[in-house]
């Protein structure tokens, strides 16, 4: 296991930032995690959608989940660790924010709760998004967030876009700011 950044106080309390590099590994980070620690990692969730003629259709996006551990879990057969918890930190998916910039939005997937936020500034922020992408030619679907689908989406940030054409600088650029804020 690779240690990239070790901050620990006096009191045993504090953050590390690690890097598996064998099966092994995972059984060292299984050790170390207890129940009510935070643990940020990258992962990708499968967001459902469901036409108004019943239509299901399914896209995967890549997310930075911030977990208050709940349960921990260790698969010995297949070297593979399990982490129950709660999203604890929103995520900022800028990502789409980008992509929009680049007119690469083929559809934009909001929940409504944005619009509801208690922040003016945010509930803003995302209406001149939803009005970016419909301006440029995109299709913009609104997620109830009373429906599975739209608590799923508000899982995972409250929006998502599917891109008409493959934007290479967005993983650089989550890269780039996870450095930075770790």
């Amino acid at each position: 296991m690779k240690l990239l950044h070790k901050d620990i106080e006096k009191d045993n309390a504090g953050q590390v930032t690690l890097v598996p590099e064998e099966a092994e590994d995972m059984w060292h980070t299984y050790n170390l995690l207890q129940v009510g620690d935070s643990l940020r990692a990258s992962t990708i969730r499968k967001v459902q959608t469901e036409s108004t003629t019943g239509s299901v259709g399914s896209s995967r996006v890549r997310t930075t989940l911030t977990l208050c551990v709940e349960a921990i879990d260790f698969d010995s057969q297949a070297c593979q660790l399990r982490v129950k918890g709660t999203n604890i930190v929103e995520n900022q998916l800028a990502h789409v924010e980008k992509a929009a910039d680049a007119l690469a939005i083929d559809t934009l997937l909001i929940s409504d709760k944005l619009f509801r936020h208690q922040d003016v500034p945010t509930r803003s922020r995302y209406v001149r998004l939803v009005d970016n992408v419909r301006d440029n030619g995109g299709n913009v679907r609104i997620f109830s967030s009373l429906h599975v689908s739209g608590e799923q989406l508000t899982q995972l940030s409250g929006v998502a876009a599917i891109l008409r054409f493959p934007i290479a600088d967005l993983s650089e650029a989550e890269e780039d700011s996870s450095s930075d804020e770790d």
